[in-house]
């Protein structure tokens, strides 16, 4: 079947979506389904993500920033937008600020305003121009759209409606609902009202967590699936061996990605090295990636700046040579129970390396559950407990004979298995023909 895959972020760009909607498009080309790919540029995210997908299946528009005007005033704050689509957070009363200053509540207001669906509504116009011109010489029997951002949905409509074929929405992230957002309150019911209406033409959508997939089913009243991130183990064995890299004599603990002080940070962590004393020599912990800023303040906070180091980031494949290489893979989560359904694919990347999970914010939603469940390491915000964890690591690691790494990740937890389930349940729903895989 003919597949039009919208993804607003897709390789060279690396971010987390746009991971997976390569994987996706990947794995529909490899079972036989001619995929196409919508997709803007440009982005202010790293070149550094690659895909087997034929670049001639790859439609890439330029995007209107209608965010633009804000550029010197988000510099003056701080404030950066995140890969998927959302803002990193605003400073907040909780945060220790009385009352957000003037530019904050400027570019608040101007997003409230102007940012409708969200920051790439610029993009939508091109999208549905592009797809147009696509459709004279070739027409989707479906048409997938990953979110957020939102507009992509948007557009995926619009060109289905052309087309005269089904589409279907995925939700990454919530766009109604979304518990990173620091808009308007007039705007949640906007946005709800928004995605009500676009989402009303679908055939179905799809979510990466239970608690999220609950959420837009009961919204939408459609059929609904779970099809989580995942891990794939191909990719992490071609990744490169960055053993060397690191310090043999150290317990290093690893962190790729973002922070978002206050909501994603590593406090805990930080505080559990403090406890140790001179022990904390023992480890070091290495951060890489984007919006690190917030770290070293942090770290010399809590006397521990000497065994904390940052890097910029690193191509995909040496994220997962260097998760390989390390001793404890960190993720950071919003101790928040508006966190509870939030999944990320780092945390399938972690499992697959084989090596333990620190978690720290969020205890008891969907992402601590698959920790316990599969025994992947430790969730908690316990520095004690944290610290008794790092111990255990360091001398597990100081004894060769000793079992140094998580259990076993079962399969369906693999890219593919939840691929498989996607497959299925569009099948299930007269979306989609199964197709034998390409010899």
């Amino acid at each position: 079947m003919k597949v039009l895959l919208l993804a607003h972020v897709f390789p060279p760009y690396n971010a987390s979506g746009s991971v997976r909607a390569a994987k996706l498009a990947e794995y529909l080309t490899a079972k036989g389904h001619d995929v196409r790919v919508l997709t803007g540029e440009p982005h202010p995210l790293p070149r550094t993500l690659a895909t087997t997908l034929p670049r001639d299946r790859v439609i890439t528009t330029t995007w209107a920033r209608v965010e633009a005007p804000l550029d010197a005033l988000r510099a003056r704050i701080g404030q950066r937008l995140r890969p998927g689509g959302l803002e990193a957070p605003a400073p907040t009363a909780q945060q220790g600020a009385s009352r957000p200053s003037l530019a904050v509540r400027a570019v608040v207001a101007y997003r409230s305003v102007i940012s409708v669906p969200d920051a790439q509504a610029g993009w939508i116009a091109k999208a549905v121009a592009a797809g147009r011109r696509l459709f004279e010489t070739w027409r989707p029997d479906l048409i997938y759209s990953t979110a957020l951002p939102f507009s992509s949905h948007v557009a995926a409509a619009r060109l289905a409606r052309i087309a005269g074929c089904p589409w279907v929405g995925e939700f990454r992230d919530l766009y109604s609902g979304n518990p990173y957002s620091d808009l308007w309150a007039l705007r949640a019911r906007l946005d709800t009202a928004i995605e009500r209406r676009v989402m009303k033409s679908a055939a179905a959508v799809v979510s990466v967590s239970p608690p999220l997939t609950d959420y837009v089913r009961r919204l939408h009243g459609k059929p609904a699936a779970t099809i989580m991130n995942g891990y794939d183990a191909a990719d992490f064995a071609r990744a490169p061996d960055m053993a060397t890299a690191l310090d043999p004599a150290k317990v290093t603990i690893l962190y790729t990605g973002i922070i978002y002080p206050g909501r994603r940070d590593p406090a805990v962590l930080l505080e559990a090295l403090a406890r140790l004393g001179p022990e904390r020599h023992r480890f070091e912990v290495r951060f890489y990636g984007q919006s690190l800023e917030a770290v070293p303040a942090a770290a010399r906070r809590h006397g521990v700046a000497d065994v904390v180091r940052i890097f910029d980031s690193v191509p995909y494949l040496e994220s997962l040579g260097l998760q390989k290489a390390a001793d404890i893979l960190l993720l950071l989560l919003w101790d928040s129970p508006l966190e509870k359904g939030v999944l990320t694919g780092k945390l399938f990347e972690y499992a697959c390396a084989g090596k333990p999970v620190l978690s720290l914010g969020c205890t008891d939603g969907a992402a601590a559950d698959l920790i316990r469940e599969h025994a992947l390491g430790l969730a908690t915000n316990d520095p004690d407990a944290v610290a008794r964890f790092l111990m255990d690591v360091a001398a597990k690691k100081a004894a060769p004979s000793a079992v140094t790494q998580a259990a076993p990740v079962p399969e369906d937890l693999s890219r593919r298995a939840q691929f498989d389930a996607l497959e299925r349940f569009l099948a299930e729903h007269g979306l989609l023909v199964p197709a034998n895989a390409v010899p």
